[in-house]
């Protein structure tokens, strides 16, 4: 199976889960399955910022990059959490390679400009994927590496952008045509206003679910992101919670219903 799992929220910044979950992935791929894991950061990106002086800022809920934030992101992202990740696979005799959007061009990225209030507001080095070298990506996982892929992505003229994770992710699992596209934070599904999780969504579901506020925040844009992906190669999409105890597996192996499970159809 074709897998590719976004591990976002406080999941990286806390050692014992993040070394839970990456002993799953190991032994994912060890079962032969293919692997894709992709990060983003945020926290520890903001607690950098804050240590070198430099404002954060955010609007409609991405984070303004300037030169300096877009430095910064490209030393925290692609280097402390990435390779911290890597080492996790490395210490449980996994092979995991850790890269970025512009290792071997893999992610070629599009600046984004965002319409709100019926304007165009500029984000600064914010990108969208744009192409995907999947040939690169088929290759390291034929000779049996895991790519650990940080969010960040490269322009045509050579310049870094920082992207959304869920987007890179997405853009990813599109590429590779996976099986399933698996988000896994702090955040064990989705949940409506009367904290009551929603074990499946359809696609065509989605635009009540926002119109209705019954999702609101974060999960807005992420659920928008899911009903584009599931249009383009990929079978399903799960969100999932960290904290139980060998989710990713039950979830794939074992095929228990857990989480939230985002599909086309029933």
């Amino acid at each position: 199976m074709k897998l590719v799992v976004k591990v976002g929220g406080k999941v990286l910044e806390q050692a014992a889960l993040r070394r839970r979950l990456v002993r799953q992935m190991v032994r994912l791929s060890r079962a032969g399955h293919a692997l894709v894991v992709v990060h983003g950061g945020g926290s520890t990106l903001t607690a950098m910022l804050k240590k070198l002086g430099i404002a954060t800022r955010f609007i409609s809920g991405l984070r303004y990059t300037d030169t300096a934030t877009r430095d910064v992101a490209l030393m925290v992202l692609a280097g402390l959490v990435n390779k911290r990740l890597v080492a996790d696979f490395m210490s449980m005799g996994g092979c995991a390679v850790g890269l970025c959007g512009g290792d071997a061009g893999l992610v070629r990225t599009r600046k984004l400009r965002l319409r709100s209030n019926g304007r165009l507001r500029d984000l600064g080095w914010v990108g969208r994927p744009d192409r995907v070298n999947s040939r690169f990506l088929g290759k390291l996982i034929r000779d049996g590496a895991v790519p650990v892929v940080a969010s960040l992505g490269l322009g045509a003229r050579g310049q870094y952008y920082n992207v959304n994770a869920d987007d890179l992710a997405a853009a990813l699992a599109v590429s590779m045509k996976a099986d399933r596209l698996i988000y896994v934070s702090d955040t064990d599904g989705v949940w409506d206003r009367k904290r009551r999780r929603l074990p499946v969504i359809q696609v065509k579901d989605i635009g009540v679910l926002v119109r209705q506020k019954v999702v609101t925040e974060g999960m807005v844009p992420k659920l928008l992101s899911c009903a584009r992906t599931l249009k383009r190669n990929v079978s399903e999409i799960l969100i999932l919670g960290a904290q139980k105890p060998d989710v990713l597996w039950r979830s794939i192996v074992g095929k228990e219903k857990l989480g939230t499970r985002i599909v086309r159809k029933p």
